[in-house]
């Protein structure tokens, strides 16, 4: 199944730039970890060094810029979608790189399981106006058909 999108959509909500270096790096380590979850506790001997490999760069650049996603995303003012992924209202600070991912990865098998299980109802949160949206709800059940 190609994430990809999904996973392009969800930063998007946060309102992540894509200009970011860390953004690219982010994208691909999420694929890599939702081909194999096993990548999620070893995201310094191994995913850091794949991605960098990927991108022909070192492993501390590719670590420094998730670490700037992960701060945008946790700086959003998407609060609605903060509390779904992340819980963030029963967190006091932002999570690790390993956290990020292991939140990440569970809301996104968690959304396209229920998308393909049944033609639920899903809410999604505008990143401009904070509230929910039927467009971009419609969107990912749109999505999720395509990717089946």
């Amino acid at each position: 199944m190609d994430y990809e999108k999904v996973i392009i959509n969800t930063l998007d909500s946060f309102g992540v730039s894509r200009s970011y270096t860390g953004y690219n790096y982010i994208v691909y380590s999420l694929q890599l970890i939702l081909e194999d979850e096993e990548r999620i506790d070893c995201i310094t001997k191994t995913l850091y060094l794949d991605v960098a490999k990927h991108f022909h760069t070192t492993w501390s650049c590719v670590e420094k810029n998730m670490r700037t996603i992960v701060n945008c995303v946790w700086n959003s003012h998407n609060t609605e979608l903060l509390d779904i992924i992340f819980n963030r209202s029963n967190r006091n600070k932002k999570p690790t790189n390993k956290e990020f991912f292991k939140y990440m990865y569970d809301y996104i098998i968690q959304l396209t399981h229920e998308v393909q299980i049944a033609d639920r109802h899903i809410a999604v949160i505008c990143p401009i106006s904070n509230a929910y949206c039927e467009a971009l709800s419609a969107f990912y059940i749109r999505l999720s058909r395509m990717m089946e």
